[in-house]
């Protein structure tokens, strides 16, 4: 499964297989990940999983990776909770739970008490929890306040010191407060990792990964590591010594396990959805169905309130989405020219951030325009028009303020708030529809 086409179409035809009710079993007692037809005694039967991406409050457009992964391996049973979703009732159809990367202080503190006991409860009842970058600091142990009450895997983290090193670049993404210390980050980009072999990365030797900020962790023997961090590579960017950036990292856990009851938590330094590493999306993949229980009883999942918009409806509904979007992308450009860029919470984002909501919205246009079907609920195409026209709005008002040399910051936050939930309504259409499709 060399190529990239052969990683997103194995995978697509297993889901469109167990989408449509047929019994798959996964073959525990095989390398890696590997199904079939046919059971012996060690197999688990399979169903097709419901995976909820986190969109609250602390998640940065990295979640939308996710959406282009499972998009292209055929996962398309995907909901989007935000931090009430989770306090309240969103885990509990999902099979996982995906917290991507952003700004782990703001997540926690949204998520609070509730968040933190329902995420816990979830996974010891059998559920997955897979986070990434800033997912992967929220459930370590802490002792600092919100943070406090994720306290569920027992790894330290090695990225963390009172005195920080010289930075050589981007000192603005260099680093983050934690206390009396600082998290810090020795680079960026490109890295290569080596498994330890433990299933379900059996067989794979070495993968790559973008790292962003991510952990490097020392585990406790109650945790599983998969995967070290092995070495840089030309495409390594260095944000400290090459010295201070290797003993901080090489040899130390990028990837690891954790089982508290049933489920799982997996957490991983790197971003191993980045839609540009294949082999990295399959051995996410992999852990889905790897941690995933038993299908003893198929879930009926009843949505209330579908309407089928089709034909010329479908159309007129798909083009006005389609208008706002490509309106915001335009004045989003001229944005981006433009030397600017904003603390929000611990994070900085900048204004190409805001095109990757865009385009990740646009790109699935290929598709709408062809289906001339679309699956909705609760006004949603009238939401969808109205957050369109409101990102064009504030993305004209940043652009107008900056002229005049004002602060933009408010005005940054509302549009981050706006794109996420206009793309958590937007992608909640498109997976809806995919999803019936995928089943005829």
């Amino acid at each position: 499964m060399g190529s990239s086409l052969n990683v997103y179409s194995y995978y697509k035809a297993v889901n469109r297989d167990l989408a449509r009710g047929q019994r798959i079993y996964f073959c525990q007692q095989q390398a890696g990940c590997s199904f079939s037809t046919v059971s012996s005694n060690h197999d688990r039967v399979l169903e097709y999983p419901q995976i909820g991406i986190y969109m609250g409050r602390g998640a940065s457009h990295s979640w939308l990776w996710f959406v282009d992964i499972f998009d292209r391996m055929g996962f398309y049973d995907l909901a989007f909770p935000d931090e009430t979703g989770i306090q309240g009732h969103g885990l509990e159809d999902l099979d996982v739970i995906v917290m991507s990367g952003g700004d782990t202080f703001a997540m926690a503190e949204g998520l609070g008490a509730t968040g933190a006991k329902k995420l816990r409860d979830f996974v010891h009842k059998g559920g997955l929890y897979i986070g990434s970058c800033a997912g992967a600091y929220l459930p370590l142990r802490s002792s600092k306040k919100h943070l406090n009450l994720f306290n569920y895997v027992n790894a330290k983290i090695t990225n963390l010191t009172r005195i920080l090193p010289e930075a050589k670049k981007v000192p603005e993404k260099f680093c983050t407060p934690y206390g009396c210390s600082f998290i810090f980050h020795p680079v960026r980009e490109e890295v290569k990792l080596k498994t330890t072999q433990a299933p379900p990365f059996k067989g794979v030797g070495s993968v790559f990964a973008p790292l962003y900020g991510g952990p490097a962790m020392m585990a406790s023997e109650s945790v599983d590591v998969l995967a070290h961090y092995e070495a840089f590579t030309d495409k390594t960017i260095f944000l400290v010594d090459n010295e201070i950036a290797s003993n901080t990292l090489i040899g130390k856990a990028a990837a690891i396990r954790s089982m508290i009851g049933s489920g799982y938590f997996y957490l991983f330094g790197p971003h191993f959805e980045h839609p540009h590493f294949p082999l990295a999306n399959k051995l996410l993949a992999d852990v889905i169905y790897w941690g995933m229980r038993d299908a003893t009883l198929k879930r009926q999942n009843f949505v209330q309130n579908i309407e089928t918009l089709k034909g010329e409806e479908a159309r007129k509904s798909v083009k006005d989405i389609k208008r706002e979007i490509s309106n915001s992308r335009i004045v989003a450009l001229g944005v981006e020219m433009m030397p600017l860029s904003w603390l929000i919470g611990k994070k900085i984002y900048e204004p190409a951030h805001i095109r990757v909501f865009l385009e990740t919205m646009l790109a699935r246009f290929k598709y709408l325009d062809k289906w001339e079907e679309l699956r909705i609920k609760n006004g949603e195409v009238e939401k969808l028009v109205k957050y369109g026209s409101r990102t064009t709005i504030l993305l004209r008002n940043i652009k107008k303020n900056a002229e005049k040399g004002l602060d933009t910051s408010y005005l940054a936050k509302k549009i981050f708030d706006n794109l996420k939930i206009m793309s958590a309504i937007f992608f909640d259409v498109y997976f809806r529809t995919a999803s019936a499709r995928f089943r005829c």
